[in-house]
């Protein structure tokens, strides 16, 4: 029975039969005990009336004594007081606790009790940082404590408002609420999957699950945890983490994207799952972290030691690991506020590097798909800082970076996005790759949120789930969206950097010509020997594909560089495999020339094509770049040169080269999906593709003597030239898939003589009423010539 006035349980047990507390009838009644309710409850709190940052002290009983065990909620903020008794708690309000009158709730375990009084909270001003990078442990410090982020979770990438905020507007916006669903339903979908445990690629280097983790699972189930408060969600979450905790190592000494990857799956899990792990559990969490990332990180960055010095690249893995550490050193900041301010101040510091790769105009070497792989993760690293210490310290201010939230919509033609180095393919309407809601969040940038929900919507549009993954739920705003200008793709556009070029004939037409053409740096991180390599959309198809991809998975010796040299004397003997044998990587993949192919690298992989000359008006445009670095060891000087004349739309691809010494054998290539329709003219001058009832033509303006040759798809056969394909046939065998979709359109030549000076010229049209001039030369190109 209840007893009220002293509100306390009865039980009857039978002490000597080993009767159960509950009531069992039959039981003799030998003894009663006598179990208080243990639910915490508030009496009174004092003061009354406060502001963000001030202590509220609470009265009360059945307060736990460890403060973590107690998690007081006042608006949309949760915070763990500083003391703690059974009868008295104390905490300080966090910052961004709006102005309103709001109940204290004190939760200890599943029990949960509110105040009756409500506190007033008064306006205030809210702390902002001014210092700028470097940083050092004791900015982070006060930075950290300034802010009043202290025991306040979830605080890395959004706030409980920002939760709830979301969870009222899939009531009414389809596009969110179908995010929404999508973030659920993958998250129910993991509940009875099987956990994932240790274990290393077949190089011995990579722990493949841990991406898997980090990346597919931890976000979706922290985040419907977050959003339904079902625990469910949050104790397969915990058993996997349990496991992962348990892992010898996160990959530290042997392949530190592991362990940045691993640590920002950990700061998501610690950071949103706070009010239901328990004290070990965040324990456990801590110490992994600590043991298996920020002692190895922070050894590494400070002796300058370890794998490949990722701390001292301008790629993908400065950015993914220093924004793990960051991460995860935030979410358990009060763990070891020293070590940790440590850590982060070095990680900050060491990512400008990255962030700087993007000078001048937003664009990435490492092409689309390391874009969004190292960005995807690097601004988590970012906004936790924002949330947490009131800035990222200038980070983000330089001009590259504003610009790069732009980039995959400058790199895409009507129906695809070109593709450099170690690229997935991005062909077709469907398929073109998207930026990231967050850069138009971050930057408030109204245009770039109207132009990425236009390309969401385009690109998805078979699709239920619209944005481009979880993030783009968290940063969605309509009101910015609907404050944006329809902003339409220049029409010629040179991306600095990654120097790639592109010619556009108009916007909002899936059937406008598009030539596009790459040159940069042959030594980019993921670069292929693909300069001057060109790209062709028109007629809503893919006629040139300027890059075949990468090899997936990576094999083994995908990144090894062996002999012979670009500089070795001409040879047809090839070392163990390597990264200059496969032909995705080779430049006889893509859509180059090629003079004496034999078996070393057909371009110098130090080499550096860079811009001579843009012009771009009404009539068109053209895009000029200089080769010769790429190609020191055969030629003395080479230009290529790519137009879009849009009075009698056509469009050109040009070379102009000098050997430096004879040339036996040269090729002008072009890899098409396109051949099954293909037919060559019987004098090889035109080629006419036919696809989908679309009807395309490339046409031979110059030399005379030169022909078209088609080379078809083949499911089996990897499509090395006819000199290459024996040297690699061995040594290569298994390592190479097929180019399935892809054959090629081609021109051999032979016997070229030495420092005379040769032009080639292509041109590209519907084929109706062609007027093709004569050859010009380059140096005298205009717009309608």
């Amino acid at each position: 029975m209840i007893l009220s006035k002293r509100n306390v349980f009865l039980f009857i047990v039978n002490i000597s039969l080993g009767c159960s507390s509950f009531l069992i009838w039959g039981c003799k009644k030998d003894a009663v005990v006598v179990l208080e309710d243990n639910t915490p409850s508030i009496t009174s709190f004092a003061p009354l009336i406060a502001k963000s940052g001030d202590t509220v002290v609470l009265k009360g009983r059945n307060f736990a004594e460890q403060s973590p065990y107690n998690l007081i909620s006042i608006g949309n903020y949760s915070v763990i007081p500083f003391y703690s008794s059974v009868n008295s708690l104390s905490f300080k309000i966090p910052i961004g606790v709006q102005k309103g009158s709001y109940k204290i709730t004190v939760k200890i375990g599943g029990k949960s009790s509110s105040s009756l009084e409500s506190l007033e909270i008064l306006e205030s001003s809210v702390y902002q940082s001014t210092d700028v990078l470097p940083v050092n442990k004791s900015i982070i410090l006060q930075a950290f404590e300034g802010f009043g982020k202290r025991n306040v979770h979830p605080r890395l990438l959004f706030y409980k408002e920002d939760i709830e905020r979301i969870k009222r507007s899939v009531l009414t916006d389809p596009v969110a609420k179908a995010s929404y669903d999508d973030i659920i339903n993958r998250a129910n979908s993991l509940l009875s999957s099987p956990l994932l445990n240790y274990g290393l690629d077949e190089a011995k280097l990579r722990i493949s699950n841990i991406h898997q983790i980090c990346n597919n699972q931890i976000p979706y189930l922290v985040l419907a945890y977050i959003f339904t408060n079902d625990n469910r969600y949050a104790l397969r979450c915990w058993q996997q983490l349990e496991i992962m905790c348990q892992f010898p190592d996160w990959g530290a000494n042997r392949h530190f994207l592991d362990t940045g990857i691993a640590a920002k799956g950990m700061a998501l899990a610690y950071d949103g799952l706070f009010d239901y792990l328990n004290p070990n559990q965040k324990l456990l969490l801590w110490e992994s972290f600590k043991k298996h990332a920020l002692i190895p990180g922070k050894a590494q960055i400070e002796s300058k030691t370890g794998v490949w010095k990722w701390y001292l690249s301008d790629d993908n893995w400065n950015g993914i690991c220093h924004s793990g550490l960051i991460m995860a050193a935030l979410a358990m900041f009060e763990s070891d506020p020293s070590l940790n301010a440590e850590i982060i101040a070095l990680a900050t510091n060491g990512m400008e590097k990255y962030i700087a790769s993007f000078e001048p105009d937003g664009g990435s070497e490492e092409g689309m798909s390391y874009w969004s792989y190292g960005l995807s993760n690097t601004f988590l690293g970012i906004e936790s800082m924002e949330r947490c210490l009131s800035t990222s310290f200038g980070i983000t201010e330089k001009s590259g970076f504003k610009r790069t939230g732009w980039f995959p919509y400058l790199m895409a033609g009507p129906v695809g996005t070109a593709t450099i180095g170690d690229d997935y393919l991005y062909v077709g309407k469907n398929k073109k790759i998207l930026s990231y809601f967050w850069f138009a969040h971050h930057f408030k940038d109204a245009n770039l949120a109207k132009v990425h929900f236009q390309a969401c919507q385009s690109v998805n549009e078979f699709s239920t789930v619209k944005w481009n993954g979880w993030t783009d739920l968290l940063f969605y705003n309509k009101d910015l969206i609907s404050s944006g200008a329809n902003i339409q793709q220049p029409l010629s556009g040179y991306l600095k950097g990654i120097e790639y070029y592109y010619l556009l004939e108009k916007n909002e037409s899936e059937h406008a010509m598009y030539l596009g053409m790459h040159g940069g740096d042959n030594n980019a991180s993921h670069g292929h020997l693909d300069a001057g390599s060109f790209y062709i959309q028109a007629f809503g198809e893919t006629w040139a594909m300027g890059n075949l991809g990468l090899e997936s998975p990576y094999p083994a010796d995908y990144f090894t560089v062996t002999s012979p040299k670009y500089s070795d004397l001409p040879t047809q003997s090839v070392n163990s495999p390597g990264r200059f044998y496969y032909y995705r990587i080779r430049a006889e993949g893509k859509n180059t020339l090629i003079f004496n192919p034999d078996a070393r690298p057909e371009q110098n992989p130090a080499g550096v094509a860079r811009s001579v000359k843009s012009v771009s008006d009404e009539n068109g445009g053209f895009h000029v770049i200089d080769l010769s670095a790429c190609y020191s060891r055969d030629v003395s000087a080479y230009q290529r040169g790519i137009k879009l004349n849009r009075k009698n739309n056509v469009m050109t691809v040009q070379d102009q080269f000098t050997p430096l010494n004879n040339i036996s054998t040269f090729y002008w290539l072009m890899h098409t999906p396109n051949t099954e329709g293909l037919i060559i003219t019987a004098n090889g001058k035109k080629a006419v593709f036919n696809k989908n009832g679309k009807t395309f033509q490339a046409e031979i303006i110059s030399p005379s003597q030169a022909s078209f040759e088609k080379v078809d798809k083949s499911a089996s056969q990897i499509l090395y030239l006819k000199e290459t394909a024996d040297i690699f046939s061995s040594v290569m065998a298994g390592k190479n898939s097929p180019n399935k979709p892809f054959g090629k359109l081609q021109i051999k030549l032979q016997g070229l003589q030495t420092k005379v000076p040769y032009l080639i010229r292509i041109d590209f049209s519907n084929g109706d009423n062609m007027k093709s001039s004569e050859a010009i030369d380059l140096n005298n190109w205009t717009t309608s010539n």
